[in-house]
């Protein structure tokens, strides 16, 4: 048994790509466009300068002197990705576009000598506690998560499949770490199997991303089911609740209104204020409530997809005197961001590039890191209620 899983690590440790050569590509147009793009930056201007600018230029050079011939899409994709990582940048990004066919090109990674069934059994014995074991995703798929030989890179391996586009011993995805317990994911689209880099996600309490360890069944990072983007609640004679889904601009009458109708409503001690899943949007949406809040005794609540203006948010709450940060770490992606949301197809049509053009760099200590919280809490109990008996031990 242990010697099929070392077989398997090292043969995922030694894979370079997932599909079939045949869409190929001028790959060294594509990275010139890009870098064209990218410089133009705030993000750019402000970190690659010195050491960063040479290494920045080596990779440049390096990366061209491997693009002599045409080259497959999903080898040129992590060409690209790996210029565009020596930005840290989490919103700025580059994506395989919908006119290539992931899904007709995807090759099976599961060689012979592997034995997915031997695999399963053994992954399916790791305590819940450790990272390595058996998740799912979205009910349709059963992942095998498992360490390259290195003990840092994860690779998830397709071992029960409800599609028929993925079989047994597919590989789903990869997840590289950047720090504490931050990933970068190079995953593979659940229905057309085109790769993309989400960056800066947390592995914690058994959960990346939608995926989720097998057994443990805590969720209390996650709002409430049901909720809507906008929620106040008086939850006792001494406490308020107020919920942000998000602060959208496609939202604007919704954000008025919401706004028109809390804002004589505040009148109790404590206000917890909920940011679970807030992913950002425009800061006259948010900032509006620092003013109703400044006087009050604030409790904010964050999870690892508290993101954005829902981070910057966070930083303003927390510099309120009376305030106290709880929950999960932050995404990490508030440094910069996109006004116009401008994106560009790529020479090809293959890649489509997103660049950020704005520019928040004063957070830039929490970018793929993101903000920790001062308190803690408990995965497996309900995050409102473990914050009123904060509340309650400290009245």
């Amino acid at each position: 048994m242990k010697k099929s899983i070392s077989i398997l690590a090292f043969i995922l440790f030694v894979f370079n790509t997932s599909y079939s050569q045949n869409e190929v590509c001028d790959c060294k147009k594509e990275l010139d466009f890009m870098v064209e793009k990218i410089q133009k930056m705030p993000s750019y201007k402000k970190q690659i300068k010195g050491e960063k600018l040479k290494a920045f230029e080596t990779t440049f050079t390096e990366l061209s002197s491997k693009m002599n011939e045409p080259i497959s899409i999903e080898t040129c994709f992590k060409y690209l990705q790996k210029q565009l990582l020596l930005i840290n940048d989490v919103h700025s990004n580059i994506a395989v576009s919908k006119k290539y066919n992931g899904l007709q090109n995807y090759t099976s990674n599961l060689l012979p000598q592997i034995n997915p069934e031997n695999l399963k059994d053994s992954l399916s014995k790791k305590s819940l506690t450790d990272i390595e074991g058996l998740y799912s995703y979205k009910d349709e798929l059963i992942i095998g998560v498992m360490y390259h030989n290195s003990k840092s890179k994860l690779t998830g391996i397709v071992l029960e499949s409800k599609l028929p586009q993925w079989k047994m011993g597919d590989i789903k995805f990869e997840a590289t770490p950047i720090q504490d317990s931050k990933y970068h994911l190079y995953d593979y689209h659940i229905e057309q199997k085109t790769p993309s880099l989400l960056k800066s996600l947390t592995l914690e309490n058994g959960r990346i991303w939608g995926y989720k360890k097998i057994g443990n069944t805590a969720n209390e990072e996650l709002p409430i089911k049901g909720q809507t983007n906008w929620e106040f609640k008086q939850l006792n004679d001494t406490t308020q609740y107020l919920y942000f889904g998000h602060f959208s601009n496609r939202n604007k009458k919704e954000h008025q209104a919401f706004y028109e109708s809390v804002k004589d409503k505040l009148t109790a001690q404590n206000i917890i204020v909920d940011l679970r899943n807030n992913a950002g949007g425009n800061k006259k949406f948010s900032d509006v409530y620092l003013k109703l809040l400044k006087n009050k005794i604030v409790y904010i609540l964050t999870n690892c997809f508290t993101g954005s203006n829902g981070e910057q948010f966070t930083h303003k709450l927390r510099k309120l005197k009376n305030a106290t940060h709880l929950g999960q770490t932050t995404r990490g992606v508030i440094s910069y961001g996109m006004n116009y949301g401008y994106s560009y197809n790529s020479p090809s049509g293959y890649f489509e590039i997103t660049p950020t053009d704005m520019d928040f760099h004063e957070y830039f200590e929490f970018e793929s890191k993101g903000i920790s919280p001062e308190i803690q809490l408990d995965f497996d109990k309900d995050w409102i209620q473990q914050t009123l008996e904060i509340i309650q031990k400290r009245s």
